[in-house]
């Protein structure tokens, strides 16, 4: 996120919120993230918007060693409280303070699309490609960009689909979302699928891995909503390998 990002304004409610079961669909969505996209540990894993910790700490859990970057103090200072055992810094994706080729992996959980100007999301994925090595990988999860698009329309169930507003507008978002109690506003900007691969491409990389995840059938009966993401995806994920010289 950008070094002026609104999200330090969020961050004490964020960690409530991140913090809180089932406030969000993580719990759902991350485990295949974690199995179909990001590899086999090896060598420096560096996340980029690690926001109070939960990606870094579940990276660590599965053998990444792991450097984590935010750009909120505050989150900074939580994720550290929570995981003494991975380093946690305050710094702008985009512009990074490592040499290049300095890691192996790089991992950016729904941090693409929550930064604070519309041209932070090539930059970030510019000084990923920047940091990682000869044919290091970058994995990245945002919110797929259909979701976006009919913001405030819900489908009928069994029903039409009801999409309004422009898929190729980019818009500021800054929603807010109240649930038990607990309210956050996420902020960020919306992107269309072929920002996100115009990124990747002008940063040197090759799309390896996509990957448009389902909410379980199984959790689709116990949590209320999770229906929807079954007829429209809510995520995307992708893995992309920096091209060799």
């Amino acid at each position: 996120m950008s070094a002026q990002t609104p999200w330090e304004e969020e961050a004490e409610r964020w960690v409530a919120w991140a913090r809180t079961p089932e406030h969000d669909v993580f719990e759902y969505y991350a485990p295949s993230f974690f199995a179909e996209v990001v590899p086999p540990a090896v060598g420096l894993t560096l996340e980029i918007g690690c926001g109070e910790g939960r990606v870094a700490r579940a990276l660590a859990s599965r053998g990444h060693d792991v450097i984590a970057v935010d750009a909120s103090p505050t989150l900074v200072r939580s994720a550290r409280a929570a995981d003494a055992g991975q380093a946690y810094l305050v710094a702008d994706a985009t512009e990074l303070p490592f040499a290049g080729g300095a890691f192996q992996c790089v991992v950016a959980y729904n941090s693409l699309q929550t930064m604070a100007e519309l041209a932070d999301m090539a930059e970030a994925v510019a000084e990923a490609g920047r940091v990682l090595g000869p044919s290091g990988c970058f994995c990245m999860c945002v919110a797929h960009p259909m979701t976006d698009v009919g913001r405030a329309s819900e489908p009928t169930p069994g029903g039409e689909l009801i999409i309004t507003g422009s898929y190729f507008e980019r818009e500021r978002v800054d929603e807010t979302v109240t649930k038990n109690g607990l309210a956050m506003t996420f902020h960020g900007w919306t992107h269309t699928l072929e920002d996100y691969a115009r990124a990747l491409e002008d940063a040197g990389f090759l799309i390896r891995r996509v990957r448009e995840p389902l909410p379980g059938a199984e959790h689709v009966s116990t949590r209320a909503g999770l229906d929807r993401w079954r007829r429209v995806p809510l995520f995307l994920f992708v893995r992309a390998v920096k091209r060799g010289p």
